[in-house]
């Protein structure tokens, strides 16, 4: 029977069942098996910082990473990234963002997201590919260069850009997570 309109959206959303959901939860699984990355990503958002139990809460490390993947994965601007966090139940997911929550700022996205050093991405880079090699995947002998033209009215290189093109390659890899 149809209905004009719902009157009330469940409370608890549905899983997706769409192959770009399918790559976060296999990337999903990856990170927690490997805590020692979201280790890593805390130990630089609380570096030269005292810890105090003031105040509203942060994001957390693994909120953090999440959302830098997930930047680096679209190519999101810090701008769309926090809207596509709040609106997206898959992201909302994957950034274990609670359904109450009322989401991130850019600003507070792009603060902790750069808070990220660049030895950390290459860790997480190296952890990456000594997953793959250990599965038989990948070598990790060759990487592949991307010589696409753009126009641009700057050239910016984030840190990060070595994990991202992993992420990319492997985003056609599923079974490595």
């Amino acid at each position: 029977m149809h209905k004009k309109n719902q009157k009330q959206m469940p409370l608890n959303p549905a899983n997706v069942d769409h192959p770009h959901a399918k790559i976060l939860e296999g990337i999903s699984r990856f990170l927690d098996d490997k805590p020692i990355i979201t280790d890593m990503v805390f130990q630089d958002l609380t570096k030269g910082r005292i810890l105090k139990r003031t105040g509203a809460d942060g994001m957390t490390a693994e909120q953090v990473l999440r959302a830098a993947i997930v930047k680096q994965l679209e190519g999101f601007a810090y701008e769309a990234l926090a809207f596509h966090l709040i609106d997206s139940t898959c992201y909302r997911n994957f950034c274990r963002i609670p359904f109450s929550h009322k989401g991130f700022k850019k600003s507070a996205l792009g603060k902790n997201i750069k808070s990220i050093s660049g030895e950390t991405w290459e860790a997480i880079n190296n952890i990456l590919i000594g997953n793959a090699r250990d599965k038989g995947i990948e070598k990790g002998r060759e990487s592949r260069i991307d010589c696409t033209v753009v126009v641009s009215h700057n050239i910016l290189l984030e840190e990060g850009w070595e994990f991202s093109q992993t992420l990319d390659w492997m985003g056609g890899n599923i079974e490595l997570f």
